[in-house]
């Protein structure tokens, strides 16, 4: 964990999403890195380092699943990765339970999504 500003890497392939990503991480307690799909979400991950991981479940190229998956084998469970989905089906709760993933629904509530970071962050240093 770095000191702040946390860097967050975020993969969504919904460019409204992406905008509202910015606005609501840009600045002040967070660096955004942003990506459109699951393979560029690796390269970067692999490439620079992040404090945590936004993913979308359903992304071209690999799926949220999939880029966690990887992060878990470098990184471990201790690395925090939050699944963003419309999703709450048992199987998706099963599957995020397993990779040790948190989760944010869709819709998202973007004027709360820094909060919840810095929640999430705060208590991972502890």
């Amino acid at each position: 964990m770095s000191a702040m500003p946390w860097r967050v890497l975020a993969a969504d392939d919904d460019p409204t999403a992406g905008l509202l990503m910015q606005a609501a991480l840009g600045g002040g307690d967070f660096v955004l890195t942003l990506v459109d799909n699951g393979n560029d979400a690796l390269a970067e991950f692999q490439r620079a380092s992040f404090d945590i991981a936004l993913l979308d479940v359903e992304m071209p190229g690999r799926d949220g699943f999939e880029v966690c998956s990887a992060i878990r084998q470098t990184h471990g469970a201790g690395f925090p990765v939050i699944l963003v989905t419309g999703r709450s089906d048992p199987e998706f709760l099963e599957r995020a339970g397993r990779l040790a993933a948190a989760h944010i629904a869709k819709p998202i509530d973007w004027t709360s999504l820094a909060g919840q970071l810095r929640s999430l962050l705060a208590a991972d240093k502890r």
